[in-house]
């Protein structure tokens, strides 16, 4: 058998000893005899090395991004709150006609999935007004994911002022509302540190009509008119839900009840993890074959663990308690929850930018 040709240096053709490794990983690998030419061709490497690295990255975030909105989505399929009578598929608006929450006799329900047309109509519905929520209760999850990759993430509030299709939600009392314009909308913008490119990680963008989950940050404010109107550190929405959820009436439930669902899921990733000797960063290393696989079982496993617990805990004394307070209090806990919400996102504010 012929042996092995040797790499040539780049610069100077001898045999190759280095590679770049900033974009070791890529087909196109840069490769050298030493140090002093690598230094040399830097000017002319700089910029197809960057382009590699964002590419690799880019690989890397695709994957976290899926793996998030597919976790979200199970975890709000089954903690579903909110009774459904009908949905209009129309073509410039989805609109949802709400039953009486309060009519219930158990808080979680069952998703309406036979009112369910599409895929996409599913996901719009599933993602409704819930903007901060998955940035709190899938924190967990996207920090394992993202470990060990030099990023900064930041949890960032827009105002989108373009989106494909926006829903209308008619409510039993008559009320009508919609998501767009009137609310903000919450994401993840990741930076790498290397590079300095960002990425936005779109967990709920299903409700305007944005299916894809992963953008360059560029190509998603040029698309929908995004417009910053918030920047926080990563946990800010958690510490939000957290304190949300020891609010009596409602946000004891919406919050509360939920987010001891997304703690007893967390525990019993950890466990997982540690029972099986791996980490979930390395799920984005894999191969696409062996990602399609550990992705499917990780995702089995979390709707499984959440439907297990809220089947076994239906919540129904806090449940009553909740109710009972809303009638004697109406409109408080709304009121407290906005206080408690606006001193935290004001605190975190404050600490990201000073």
């Amino acid at each position: 058998m012929a042996p092995e040709a040797q790499a040539s240096c780049a610069v100077c053709g001898e045999p190759a000893l280095n590679v770049c490794s900033g974009c070791k990983l890529d087909t196109s690998l840069r490769q050298y005899c030493g140090k002093a030419c690598q230094t040399k061709d830097w000017p002319t490497h700089k910029k197809a090395c960057k382009y590699a690295q964002n590419a690799i990255l880019e690989k890397r975030l695709e994957r976290v991004a899926e793996v998030v909105k597919q976790a979200y989505y199970s975890f709000r399929k089954n903690t579903w709150d909110k009774p459904i009578d009908n949905i209009e598929d129309r073509e410039d608006a989805l609109v949802i006609h709400y039953g009486a929450q309060f009519e219930q006799s158990k808080y979680f329900a069952k998703f309406p999935q036979h009112l369910m047309p599409t895929k996409q109509v599913k996901d719009a519905v599933l993602c409704l007004l819930m903007c901060n929520e998955p940035l709190a209760y899938m924190y967990s999850v996207v920090v394992k994911l993202l470990k060990d990759i030099r990023l900064e993430i930041e949890e960032v509030r827009l105002n989108l002022g373009s989106i494909p299709r926006k829903m209308v939600i008619y409510y039993p009392c008559g009320e009508r509302d919609q998501n767009w314009p009137r609310y903000f909308h919450e994401v993840i913008r990741i930076t790498s540190i290397t590079t300095k490119k960002q990425w936005i990680i779109d967990i709920t963008g299903a409700q305007y009509g944005i299916n894809r989950a992963l953008w360059t940050w560029q190509e998603y404010r040029y698309l929908f008119k995004a417009e910053v109107k918030a920047i926080y550190p990563f946990g800010t929405n958690k510490a939000a839900l957290k304190a949300a959820s020891r609010i009596a009436g409602s946000p004891s439930m919406s919050y509360g009840a939920i987010s001891v669902v997304a703690d007893h899921l967390a525990i019993n990733l950890d466990e997982r993890l540690t029972r099986t000797g791996k980490r979930l960063s390395q799920l984005v290393h894999l191969s696409q074959r062996e990602f399609a696989s550990d992705m499917r079982q990780l995702l089995e496993f979390m709707s499984d663990t959440v439907h297990t617990f809220v089947r076994a805990n239906d919540f129904q004394e806090e449940f009553e308690a909740m109710m009972m307070h809303e009638e004697m209090y109406p409109g408080v806990s709304i009121q407290q929850y906005i206080i408690v919400t606006k001193a935290i996102y004001a605190q975190a504010a404050t600490a990201s930018t000073g």
